[in-house]
C-alpha cells in the first residue's frame, strides 16, 4: 500500500452552513486520492454539522470522520494529529477552503524537500469577497524556523498557514493548549523555535473566511477572549528564557509580546471590559525583567506608567466613536 504524503486535519464544531465547502475543496484535487486522507474530527456539534459530514463520506469513501465530547479548536487538532498517518499534516478550520488541485503542487515540493515545516500564502475573504491576498516572498533555499520567524512572518501566526511533518511535531512535544482561543499565537513560536529546515511557497493555497461571530471578529470580544491572550502572553514570556532561543529570537519574541499586550489592552476597551490582574501582573513582569522593544516605544511607555489610564483612553475613544457611527 502506497503511504500517505499529507493528513487533512478538519476541526468540526457547529459549521453547518460551510463545512460542505471546506470538505470538497479538500478532495477536489487532481492528484490519487490514496496519496493523503481528510481527518474529520467532529468536536461535540449540536447542529447537523455530523450529518453533512457522514453524508459526505458516501461520496468520499476515504473521509475519516472522529467524533468526541466538546474540546475546543486545539483539543480536536490534538486528535487529529494523533490519529494521523500522513508524513505531513495540514489543519485546515471547518470555515475555511483550500484552492483546486494546491496538493500537486505541494506534492512536488515534498519530493524535492525533507523539511519540517512549509509556509504558504492565503487569501481573506469577508462576507464572501476576497479583500487582500498574501503571497510569502519567493525564497529558492530552505531557512531556519528562526529566520521564518524574525523576517517573514510580519504576524501571521495562523496555523493553517503551515504544514507541517508529522514526525517534526511529535519528536518535539508540539501539541497544541486546550482550553485557550487564539492558540495560534501560543503554538508557533513554540514551533519555529525547533524548526531547523522551513519552505516558503509563494503560493495562495488557502482561503481564510472572516464571519460574524468567530473569535477573529471585532464584535465577539468577551472576557476570555481577553483573559486567554493576557494567559498565552505570560507563556510567551516564559518562552522567552527556553535554553534552545538565541538572542535574536528573543528580541523578536518580545517585540510580538508587547506588540500582542498592547493589542490586548486596546481590545479590552472596545470591548468595554475591565482589565484583570493578569494585565498589571505582567506590566510589573516587563518591568523587573527590562524589556527593551523598538516598534511601540510610545504606547509601551504609556502602559507602563499607567495601565489604568491607557485603558480608560481608549474605552472613552471607542464609546465616542460607536456614538458618531450611531448618529
Amino acid at each position: 500500500m502506497e503511504s500517505l504524503v499529507l493528513s487533512i486535519v478538519v476541526p468540526v464544531f457547529n459549521v453547518s452552513q460551510y463545512v460542505e465547502k471546506c470538505i470538497r475543496s479538500c478532495f477536489n484535487q487532481n492528484i490519487p486520492l490514496s496519496s493523503f486522507e481528510v481527518i474529520i474530527v467532529n468536536d461535540g456539534s449540536t447542529d447537523n454539522s455530523l450529518a453533512i459530514c457522514e453524508n459526505l463520506k458516501k461520496e468520499f469513501k476515504s473521509l475519516k470522520i472522529i467524533s468526541q465530547d466538546n474540546k475546543g479548536l486545539s483539543g480536536a487538532r490534538n486528535t487529529g494529529l494523533k490519529n494521523a498517518t500522513g508524513k505531513y499534516v495540514w489543519f485546515v478550520d471547518s470555515d475555511d477552503w483550500i484552492e483546486e488541485n494546491c496538493l500537486k503542487l505541494l506534492f512536488e515540493q515534498i519530493k524535492l524537500h525533507d523539511i519540517d515545516l512549509f509556509w504558504i500564502g492565503h487569501e481573506v475573504i469577508v462576507n464572501g469577497v476576497p479583500k487582500r491576498e498574501y503571497i510569502p516572498d519567493s525564497i529558492k533555499n530552505l531557512i531556519t524556523g528562526e529566520e521564518l520567524f524574525i523576517k517573514h512572518l510580519n504576524n501571521l501566526f495562523y496555523i493553517w498557514k503551515f504544514i507541517y511533518k508529522r514526525d517534526f511535531l511529535i519528536k518535539n512535544k508540539l501539541w497544541f493548549y486546550e482550553g485557550i482561543l487564539f492558540e495560534d499565537l501560543e503554538f508557533t513560536p513554540r514551533v519555529l523555535i525547533e524548526a531547523n529546515k522551513c519552505q516558503i511557497i509563494p503560493k495562495s493555497f488557502y482561503n481564510y473566511l472572516i464571519r460574524s461571530g468567530s473569535i477573529a471578529s471585532i464584535n465577539n470580544i468577551k472576557n476570555k477572549s481577553i483573559n486567554d491572550r493576557l494567559h498565552i502572553i505570560d507563556k510567551l514570556s516564559g518562552l522567552t528564557k527556553s535554553d534552545n532561543i538565541s538572542s535574536n529570537f528573543e528580541k523578536e519574541l518580545k517585540e510580538i509580546i508587547i506588540d500582542s499586550f498592547i493589542k490586548t489592552i486596546k481590545m479590552s476597551s472596545r470591548g468595554r471590559l475591565e482589565l484583570p490582574f493578569l494585565a498589571f501582573d505582567l506590566i510589573n513582569k516587563f518591568k523587573i525583567e527590562k524589556y527593551v522593544i523598538t516598534s511601540n516605544k510610545f504606547d509601551f511607555y504609556l502602559v507602563k506608567n499607567n495601565l489604568k489610564i491607557y485603558h480608560f483612553f481608549f474605552k472613552m475613544i471607542y464609546t465616542l466613536s460607536s456614538k458618531i457611527k450611531i448618529k
